[in-house]
C-alpha cells in the first residue's frame, strides 16, 4: 500500500488496537516497491524474520507488494494451524525448505478449517510470485467472501522440500574449514616452537 514494501510481517508486528482496528509496526526495513534489491548480510533482523520470508528474500531478489502478501499468508498459516509454515530450529533449513518445497496444507493440521480458508492461504503462499495474488486488493476480497473462493486444489499440488547444496552444507563447510584452520595454526606453531627449542 501507498508503495511501501514492509519486508517483516509477523505476529509481532501486528497490533490491535483498542477500537479493533489494525496497525503495522516496525517499519525499520522497509523500502520503496520500487527500490532495487537489498543485499541480505548474514541472517539479521535487517532482512526479516526466516519464518516469515519470502523465497525471493532468501534468495536476495528484487522484492515487491506480492512479497509482503507471501509472508501475510505465513502469519495466517500460523494463526489457523498454530506452527508456522517452515517449523525448524535451523534457519538455514527452514529457508531451504521454502525454496525448494511447501508447508503442510493447513487442514492436515486442523482438520476443522474449510478448503475456502486453505485454497486463500496456499495461494498467498506460492513460491513463485507470479502465481500468488498480485496484489492485496485480490487477497482481501476473498478473505471478505470466502464462500466465494474457487477451488483449484493448491492442496494437491504440494512438494516436499528437497536438499538445496549451499543451505545444508554451508554450516558444515564453514565449521570443517575452520577446523582445518585451527589446527593448522597449532601444527605452525608447534614446528615453530619445536625449532625454536633446537636453536638453543
Amino acid at each position: 500500500m501507498h508503495g511501501v514494501l514492509h519486508r517483516d510481517l509477523k505476529p509481532s508486528n501486528v497490533m490491535i488496537c483498542c477500537d479493533r482496528t489494525i496497525r503495522l509496526m516496525d517499519f525499520g526495513i522497509a523500502s520503496d516497491a520500487a527500490a532495487k534489491k537489498i543485499t541480505m548480510v548474514g541472517f539479521t533482523s535487517m532482512v526479516g524474520t526466516p519464518d516469515y520470508m519470502a523465497p525471493e528474500q532468501v534468495r536476495n531478489k528484487k522484492v515487491d507488494q506480492r512479497t509482503d502478501i507471501y509472508s501475510l499468508g505465513a502469519v495466517l498459516y500460523e494463526m489457523i494451524t498454530g506452527s508456522v509454515p517452515f517449523r525448524n530450529e535451523n534457519p538455514w533449513v527452514a529457508m531451504n525448505d521454502r525454496l525448494t518445497g511447501d508447508p503442510v496444507a493447513p487442514r492436515k493440521l486442523n482438520p476443522a478449517l474449510s478448503p475456502q480458508t486453505e485454497e486463500i492461504v496456499l495461494h498467498a503462499m506460492q513460491r513463485n510470485p507470479a502465481e500468488r495474488y498480485q496484489d492485496v486488493a485480490a487477497m482481501k476480497a476473498e478473505i471478505d467472501a470466502p464462500l466465494a473462493v474457487q477451488i483449484t486444489g493448491y492442496c494437491d499440488r504440494l512438494e516436499q522440500p528437497r536438499w538445496r547444496i549451499g543451505f545444508r552444507e554451508t554450516p558444515v563447510i564453514a565449521g570443517t574449514f575452520l577446523a582445518l584452520g585451527f589446527i593448522a595454526v597449532q601444527v605452525l606453531l608447534f614446528f615453530l616452537l619445536s625449532h625454536h627449542l633446537a636453536r638453543k
